[in-house]
């Protein structure tokens, strides 16, 4: 009877412990955080890091964007080789974003409270970026900025500049960032077949499983991590950050979306009423696209699709693999956090922004 009154009496202390590791998890990169509020009252947090070479200043700031279930956190991963202390040391002045219902900014409620996991992506197009955008400019008096968005962050981006008319960014780097999933991928299939779980669900819960798989042996999630990220490419101290500080969970509208994107060929507003894809014919500031050979969720196929479409005069698709004499065949993520990203993916982005600014 001893073990079991024991495992009660301190299963709630367990619960707890594992609620706070979960929300105090921190990379070593950090900067100052502002709470910003958008029109429709959510707060979102901006995080700022200076430019560390005042001999070199760069022209405009870089706003920096997120993936779907995920946060800013990752792109600090890898500490003093990540993306932000590059950009910081070739004189760029960095300013990463969350976007509504990632946590720092308040906890947002299951079933109750201010605020709930109702939204979609097109409050993240019109309404986020719009509030991120202003805050920067606000902050340093520049009249347009960088964007770099990965995954979701650069399809928000696309469909903003596309379909909104967004005049105060002057380049545009998107990495693995589809508007299609055409060709379908088996991963697309897979997330598809299980769309009928979400039903039961109030939001899916990636933060805590991200948290139950940092305490698992790797074997048991490797499948699931492979469709975001090439494991070979990637350090193990990386994939303990991620899942400890990087995840989050996604809304239920969100997903919905997806499953639209599936279906129809390419994403679409939650209304469906506008193709962010076919839009992008009316982008036309200097862009970048970036694709992984391994990623299996934005294959290089779909983001050259992207690059076909998109208007830009001045625009550039490359993808990184051993092929085009790159140490590997990058993946998802690994495009941020990748073994050799530093050295490979890193300096193309500060090369090509340089030209620019």
């Amino acid at each position: 009877m001893k073990p079991a009154r024991l495992a009660t009496g301190y299963g709630p202390w367990l619960v707890a412990a594992c609620y706070l590791f979960l929300n105090c998890t921190t990379l070593p990169v950090q900067g100052e955080k502002h709470a910003v509020v958008t029109r429709d009252d959510w707060t979102l947090t901006i995080e700022h890091l200076p430019s560390l070479n005042a001999a070199k200043k760069q022209k405009y700031p870089i706003l920096i964007c997120h993936g779907l279930g995920a946060n800013r956190q990752y792109f600090k991963a890898k500490d003093e080789d990540s993306l932000v202390r590059n950009l910081q040391r070739a004189g760029y002045d960095v300013w990463l974003m969350d976007l509504r219902g990632r946590n720092d900014a308040g906890e947002t409620g299951y079933w109750f409270g201010k605020h709930t996991y109702n939204y979609d992506i097109d409050h993240y197009i019109q309404e986020d970026l719009d509030a991120a955008i202003r805050f920067v400019q606000q902050q340093t008096g520049a009249e347009k900025l960088n964007y770099i968005g990965h995954s979701m962050g650069g399809i928000i981006m696309h469909a903003r500049l596309g379909s909104y008319g967004e005049s105060r960014v002057a380049n545009f780097i998107a990495i693995a960032s589809p508007m299609s999933f055409l060709p379908y991928n088996r991963w697309t299939f897979t997330l598809y077949r299980m769309r009928g779980g979400m039903a039961l669900l109030p939001v899916l819960p990636v933060r805590l499983a991200g948290l139950t798989a940092s305490y698992v042996p790797e074997v048991f999630y490797a499948p699931f991590a492979q469709a975001f990220l090439h494991p070979e490419n990637t350090s193990d101290e990386v994939k303990k950050q991620l899942l400890r500080a990087s995840l989050n969970n996604i809304s239920k509208r969100e997903i919905k979306q997806f499953i639209h994107m599936t279906e129809n060929g390419g994403i679409f507003s939650a209304d469906g009423k506008i193709s962010y894809r076919e839009n992008l014919k009316n982008v036309s500031i200097p862009v970048y696209l970036l694709a992984g050979r391994r990623d299996e969720l934005a294959d290089p196929a779909v983001v050259r699709d992207v690059y076909e479409r998109v208007g830009s005069k001045d625009k550039t698709f490359e993808i990184f693999s051993r092929a085009d004499g790159y140490v590997d065949d990058y993946g998802h993520t690994d495009l941020i956090f990748g073994k050799e990203a530093h050295k490979e993916v890193h300096p193309r982005i500060v090369e090509w922004l340089n030209r620019r600014n």
